[in-house]
């Protein structure tokens, strides 16, 4: 665990991700939750809009696959910057 570059909690997630063969899923969490949670952003004059968008985001079993799911349909928009745009995520 000392040899990866991340905390050592990060580094036993992702070391133990390879047994249930979702590293990709585990790594890409674990960049979104290295951002410190500015991922989404709400303006002022779009508190409900950015709310809503959020929420077509969430996930039943919690933030980190709510995350998941924002990096996903990023990677499906072919990272376009107008879907970050139109979703209130911070690009």
């Amino acid at each position: 665990m000392a040899e990866l570059p991340v905390d050592p909690m990060m580094a036993k997630m992702i070391l133990a991700s390879e047994k249930y063969k979702c590293s990709e899923e585990i790594v890409t969490i674990g960049a979104m939750l290295s951002v410190n949670g500015a991922i989404f952003y709400r303006p002022k004059d779009k508190i409900i809009h950015a709310d809503t968008a959020r929420k077509n985001f969430s996930h039943l079993a919690g933030d980190h696959l709510s995350l998941l799911n924002v990096y996903n349909q990023w990677r499906d928009s072919d990272y376009s910057l107008q879907w970050c745009y139109e979703n209130f995520i911070q690009y």
